[in-house]
């Protein structure tokens, strides 16, 4: 979380709290009142940096989520050939989920629970399933993929991949054994051949 003097410092604090709040008692039970008298302020000024709960939350996920965006977002705009682009893309996202999960599995609750709903959930979302689309267009142009249209072979890639990419996919099969990394790569090498000009 980001901290410091002034307002962005006063920002870090309520975020780390609403944290240690959903970590301790649950998404469900985190109230603005218990925030602001962990940090010994009036839930007055909680209101002054966040309008409410669900704000509160989609910073927290922000925190997370642009820096991943942003490794993402040089991978896609990297000059790697498309089909290695694309499996870099896929293996870093999966990757992320199951590190985050494994580390800290209250946040990467928190994205599951507020996955169909969440504001900043969708956001994240959306900005996966774009960059799979100007991957698969990339490889549509250099012929490394079968052409067509490119949102349906995205969609295509995306949905052989749910397991792995889709937060509430990857929280239920957490305790899979099978779901290991090699499954995951497995999947991963699957789908891209089944975009590829040359199976």
């Amino acid at each position: 979380m980001r901290d410091g003097p002034g307002p962005d410092g006063t920002r870090g604090r309520i975020l780390l709290a609403a944290l240690t709040e959903i970590r301790q008692i649950g998404l469900a039970r985190m109230r603005i009142s218990g925030i602001a008298a962990r940090l010994g302020m009036s839930h007055a000024n909680v209101y002054r940096y966040f309008a409410d709960k669900g704000a509160i939350v989609d910073a927290i996920l922000n925190d997370w989520l642009r820096p991943l965006e942003l490794r993402l977002q040089d991978i896609v705009e990297g000059p790697d050939p498309a089909d290695d682009k694309l499996e870099r893309f896929l293996t870093t996202l999966t990757r992320a989920y199951a590190e985050t999960l494994r580390q800290d599995p209250a946040l990467f609750r928190l994205l599951a629970s507020v996955a169909a709903d969440g504001a900043e959930a969708l956001r994240h979302r959306r900005r996966i399933e774009g960059f799979v689309e100007r991957i698969v267009e990339e490889g549509n142009v250099t012929r490394l993929f079968q052409g067509g249209e490119s949102r349906r072979l995205g969609a295509l890639v995306l949905d052989l991949t749910h397991r792995f990419r889709d937060p509430l996919a990857v929280q239920a099969a957490s305790g899979d054994e099978g779901a290991g990394d090699a499954r995951r790569d497995r999947v991963i090498r699957a789908a891209i051949r089944a975009i590829s000009a040359r199976k």
